[in-house]
């Protein structure tokens, strides 16, 4: 996680600043390290670049351990922090999902291969382009449900930096490495087309200024009215989301007055009844499924 994202960070119970300490850095990233909320002294890891933030953190830790106990760790602090806590429950990156948004990076696609691009993340794009075209790549973004990553990189071409929430840890991981890897990375290859897996090439993602960071929608880590832009999809990589009236609120809260609310229609069928007529007063565009409204 780059030091200046880790700067637009607050604690997901009490909204309190953090402290950062940084145990492991790589040029402008925290690789590793705590933040520590300045009012109730509330720890939260940093690890393999990635800022670990559920308001349950020793929950999440409990059911998503499979995806710690593989994470690299350096510091022995950090490693008795996490594998201290970290149960035996097992969370999983859906590869379909991984194939469907990042298909039309294949670099050397066998004959019949799908490489049209996912028509969410083309959607996205536009509707980004209707809005922030003229932005020149100025100002912060959040995508609220970022799966594996895909949606971030597409807002990343209009915004200088977005970051990606989610509440499981193995897709936030997956989006994470794709952010940062400069080895070749593979896909798995369809039955039957005589290749176990193809590449992609990243070089044409925009990925500086790409983040991640495991949080619920429900409780965002960010304080009030300081992004320009979020995006609300109606669920993550877990589900949909518990109470999405409470979600959206969040977004509505972390948002800049004159900033952009993006949310996808099926947010609209969990919405209550005057939250949901609220959203769909206030849209202003509209590209595929996804709409949007500038925040008062």
């Amino acid at each position: 996680m780059k030091r200046a994202a880790t700067e637009l960070l607050v604690c997901p119970r009490t909204r309190a600043p953090f402290d950062l300490d940084a145990i492991r850095t790589a040029e402008d990233e925290v690789v590793e390290g705590f933040l520590v909320s300045r009012d109730e002294r509330r720890v939260y890891p940093i690890v393999a670049g990635i800022a670990v933030l559920p308001v349950a953190l020793q929950n999440h830790l409990r059911h998503q351990g499979n995806v710690y106990r593989r994470s690299p760790m350096n510091d022995p602090r950090l490693a008795r922090f996490l594998l201290g806590r970290a149960g035996t429950g097992y969370v999983v990156v859906p590869f379909e999902e991984v194939v469907g948004h990042y298909r039309d990076l294949a670099a050397d696609p066998p004959p019949g291969y799908e490489t049209t691009p996912h028509p969410e993340d083309a959607a996205l794009a536009a509707l980004a382009a209707d809005h922030l075209g003229d932005r020149s790549r100025r100002g912060r973004g959040l995508v609220v449900g970022s799966g594996v990553g895909r949606a971030v990189f597409v807002l990343c071409e209009t915004l200088a930096r977005v970051l990606g929430v989610d509440r499981s840890a193995a897709c936030v991981r997956r989006a994470r490495n794709i952010a940062v890897t400069v080895e070749d990375f593979f896909l798995p290859a369809p039955k039957g087309s005589g290749l176990k897996e193809i590449p992609l090439d990243l070089r044409t993602l925009r990925r500086d200024g790409a983040d991640f960071v495991v949080a619920d929608g429900a409780d965002l880590p960010f304080a009030d009215r300081s992004l320009d832009l979020v995006l609300l999809q109606p669920g993550d990589s877990l589900g949909r989301w518990d109470d999405a009236d409470r979600a959206l609120a969040e977004a509505r809260r972390v948002l800049l007055p004159g900033g952009l609310l993006v949310w996808h229609e099926a947010l609209l069928e969990a919405l209550t009844g005057t939250a949901r007529e609220a959203l769909e007063a206030s849209e202003t565009g509209t590209r595929g499924p996804f709409r949007a409204a500038r925040v008062p």
